[in-house]
């Protein structure tokens, strides 16, 4: 609190706006006297006469109480739908953050080993940039061994995330693919654009 003779900032500030409304207003109203006809003015000011008095009738519950009323329902009114607009956008971020966490711990995906994670990659990015995914690409793209990733590979044919096509002829080669679950896998799980 401001001791005696020291007055506190916040009451100066205050002072100092109301003060600086007051001499605007009645500078704007000199002017608009001066270079404006103002009829319209003078109507108003009855209007607001008019509206004083009706504010000061003696009735079984004054009307300045019932206007005070109808300013608070609709001051709390306006406050709980700001409120209820401005926190919509957290509850949809938490419901989206729920509904992956939900995912992660209930996957309709089989879980996967870090080895065949990093396979499933290396092909969802063959497939990205239209590249043929044989053994060696998919081997130099992961870092593993030859053994590694044909085992990795076979477990993931047992899932049912990839296939294998053999083709025949003169430079006939083993290519590996995504199938349809492991594109959806790819999509959701792997976040690939």
């Amino acid at each position: 609190m401001a001791t005696q003779g020291n007055h506190s900032p916040f009451m100066l500030k205050a002072m100092a706006c109301s003060a600086g409304i007051f001499l605007v207003a009645g500078a704007v109203i000199n002017l608009l006297d001066t270079y404006l006809d103002l009829t319209l003015l003078a109507d108003a000011t009855g209007w607001l006469l008019s509206f004083w008095d009706w504010l000061l009738l003696e009735s079984p519950v004054p009307n300045w109480s019932l206007l005070m009323i109808i300013a608070i329902l609709i001051s709390t009114l306006s406050v709980a739908i700001y409120y209820a607009r401005m926190t919509d956008g957290a509850y949809g971020e938490l419901h989206e953050i729920e509904r992956k966490v939900y995912k992660k711990n209930n996957p309709h995906f089989p879980q996967l080993t870090d080895n065949q994670t990093l396979l499933m990659e290396a092909l969802a990015y063959h497939a990205n940039f239209r590249k043929v995914a044989n053994l060696n690409s998919i081997c130099k793209l992961v870092s593993l061994s030859t053994l590694e990733v044909e085992a990795g590979l076979k477990q993931l044919q047992a899932k049912r995330l990839v296939r294998q096509k053999v083709t025949r002829g003169t430079f006939g080669a083993t290519i590996f693919e995504l199938t349809l679950a492991g594109k959806d896998y790819a999509l959701e799980r792997l976040e690939l654009t």
